[in-house]
């Protein structure tokens, strides 16, 4: 593979305090920012605005206040300010706190002169973000869409920035006017980078403005912080908002231009241009799924499947070559030279997209977003009969983790095992389980091949053949580590991956060998794997599964009895207290009370306790355990989800009754 290809993903690193640093060591210096030349008072007044705002707001208001007295500052110097390095930070986060007359005087200034702005390293994030901000201002609350894409969580968070600027212009209410000017912005800007695409395609900073207004032609919101990179994560945490029709016809162009142009060829091999195929395929995924499947099998057969010529090059270079070497050389052969050898035969021709990181990570997005057909004809071209090298490849296992997650027809997810199968253990030693981890997962998707994933992994940690060994598995399969290597090891550690293969093995048709593993350990081990982060999430697999019985879920509660107040005193504890009490019976909640109460001052002493005490009134038990059970059944039962679950409730008190 190339160089780029061969290098890795590197995390992005938080820049906000740099930022500040070396602003303020450079204005020592006497300059004040990059871009537009500013005094020394407008850089003093500025570099302590984002001082402020770093210091953080009381409330809205006062977010408020200083947009507009910020942006008051500006007025008649807007595009010389906003080119500047340290003013387009300031502006760019304070933009979606101004009134309406500050915003529409700057979608007029800024619309004088779009084309040099658009290019502009700094006044071209002030004009992307005010195209987001138009857009949140022109639909309003009423549009946004509910999403049932991401799991649903219970707790909600504390807001971020980027969530109390969105409620903001979501909720304030604007007059009809601005929000229209506000929807004509965004659509002059759609048009005007749809006219230009010849001079944006590769331009690095219009390139950002032009995938933006994509995403808001289609009703797809994504934040944009300043100090910090978008990516990857953007498909995770995008909303969408109901547009108007107009605008999905002008999104459409986009893609209908591109694909006739002959240089589309080499578009994901190109960093900006890469990047802004991937952001069309996931504006088509809501606005046109047809046109989703004709774009993405033309990016497929013109540019994914293109033969890799720096390869051939090479090739023809060493048929070439002629080498004349020792005779030491050649009577002793290093076994590292052999290896490498070896490994070049084993490898499979591979086509151009999997030696450029450009391309991969469009080939992800395409995945992601893909339908039944089109992921199969992908799977057939791209990975079939390559599989096994991919995901034994740092740049590449994450593309076979992104077809196995999305991976729809089971013919084909049967042939992604049949390949992987023997290469399990091989994973595991290189450190790439999350192919693993995706394998399972896709086995209960699909439910398919699920005995033969629980073998394969029995064979990879060696605990087959020997009833000992065997019921080492659970232990084995949380640590990600063979049975010989489990021996000398005695940590509490639970591994991320290996914890969500146990959770979906829990969850499968015939989960009960790995069952009884867990059930056959001590309670003081268990207890300290539940207590751990990744090992917490196990009881809730454990507690959920539809293929596990009552009476294993009865006995797992019973055996950790003893354990209860130190799983109460722990922020991830606390929650493994709560599964097990949601599913005991009443019996059972009579004797975690009791042994609660009977600790309350160690209880009382962590703050998690405290909240353990106050949510099931355990004050109360002290005082009477009848009184305390009626008061709790009434507590706990508005937090069901619905009516639906009173029936199932009945019910089950029914046959509790014949049963006894």
């Amino acid at each position: 593979m190339q160089t780029e290809g061969n290098a890795k993903r590197k995390r992005p690193k938080k820049k906000g305090n740099r930022f500040m640093r070396n602003a303020k060591g450079f204005a020592k210096q006497g300059i004040f920012g990059r871009g537009t030349h500013i005094d020394d008072e407008q850089f003093s007044y500025f570099i302590n605005i984002l001082d402020a705002m770093k210091a953080g707001f009381e409330d809205v208001e006062e977010r408020v206040n200083m947009a507009n007295n910020v942006f008051e500052q500006t007025n008649d110097q807007e595009i010389h300010l906003a080119s500047n390095q340290i003013v387009s930070k300031a502006l760019e986060s304070l933009i979606g706190f101004v009134d309406n007359e500050q915003l529409e005087r700057y979608f007029n200034k800024f619309g004088e002169g779009l084309r040099p702005l658009c290019s502009d390293r700094f006044a071209s994030h002030v004009l992307q973000k005010m195209l987001e901000i138009a857009f949140l201002r022109g639909l309003g609350k009423a549009a946004a869409q509910e999403v049932s894409d991401g799991p649903t969580t219970t707790k909600r968070a504390k807001p971020d920035a980027a969530q109390i600027e969105e409620e903001y212009n979501l909720e304030t209410d604007f007059s009809d006017d601005h929000r229209e000017k506000c929807r004509q912005f965004v659509l002059r800007i759609s048009k005007f980078m749809l006219n230009n695409l010849e001079d944006f395609v590769w331009d690095t900073c219009a390139s950002h403005i032009m995938r933006t207004a994509i995403l808001c032609l289609v009703g797809m919101h994504v934040p944009k912080i300043a100090f910090e990179k978008g990516g990857a994560e953007m498909a995770k945490h995008r909303k969408l908002y109901t547009v108007p029709e107009d605008w999905h016809e002008v999104m459409k162009e986009f893609p209908q231009r591109l694909e006739m142009w002959p240089q589309f060829v080499d578009f994901p091999y190109q960093e900006h241009s890469s990047a802004l195929l991937g952001v069309i395929c996931l504006a088509l995924s809501v606005a046109d799924k047809s046109l989703l499947k004709h774009f993405g099998k033309k990016i497929l057969v013109q540019s994914l499947l293109k033969a890799n010529e720096e390869n051939e090059d090479a090739e023809e270079k060493k048929e070439t070559k002629i080498e004349i070497k020792d005779d030491e050389e050649e009577e002793k052969p290093t076994e590292e030279k052999e290896q490498s050898t070896e490994e070049k035969k084993d490898a499979p021709v591979l086509p151009k997209v999997f030696h450029h990181q450009s391309s991969v990570i469009l080939l992800e997005t395409i995945l992601s977003v893909a339908g039944a057909k089109l992921l199969t004809q992908l799977y057939a071209m791209l990975f079939s009969g390559r599989v096994a090298y991919l995901a034994k490849q740092q740049q590449t296992n994450f593309s076979v983790q992104r077809l196995l997650q999305h991976i729809k027809e089971v013919t084909d997810f049967e042939g992604v095992f049949t390949e992987l199968q023997p290469h399990v253990e091989e994973l595991l030693k290189m450190g790439y389980t999350g192919v693993v981890s995706a394998l399972s997962a896709a086995c209960l998707r699909l439910a398919s091949k699920q005995a033969q994933m629980i073998a394969v992994l029995q064979s990879s940690l060696h605990v087959t053949g020997d009833k000992e060994k065997a019921k080492l598995f659970f232990n084995c399969l949380i640590k990600l580590k063979p049975s010989e290597v489990l021996a000398s090891d005695e940590s509490g550690f639970v591994h991320l991956h290996g914890s969500l293969i146990a959770q979906h093995v829990l969850q499968f048709n015939k989960p009960i060998f790995l069952v009884n593993c867990i059930l056959d350990l001590p309670a003081a081990q268990l207890a300290q794997i539940f207590n751990t982060p990744n090992g917490s999430h196990i009881v809730d697999a454990f507690m959920q599964s539809k293929f596990i019985g009552e009476k294993s879920r009865e006995r797992l509660i019973r055996q950790l009895d003893g354990f209860y107040v130190d799983l109460a005193i722990t922020r991830h504890g606390s929650r493994v207290l709560e599964q097990c009490f949601k599913a005991s019976q009443e019996a059972q909640q009579l004797r975690i009370a009791k042994e609660l109460t009977a600790k309350t001052n160690m209880l009382k002493g962590s703050p998690f306790g405290r909240l353990i005490y106050a949510k099931y009134r355990l004050e109360t038990y002290n005082l009477s355990p009848t009184q305390w059970q009626a008061s709790l059944s009434k507590q706990l039962d508005p937090e069901q989800p619905g009516t639906k679950r009173k029936p199932a409730k009945t019910a089950a008190e029914a046959f509790k009754d014949i049963l006894s």
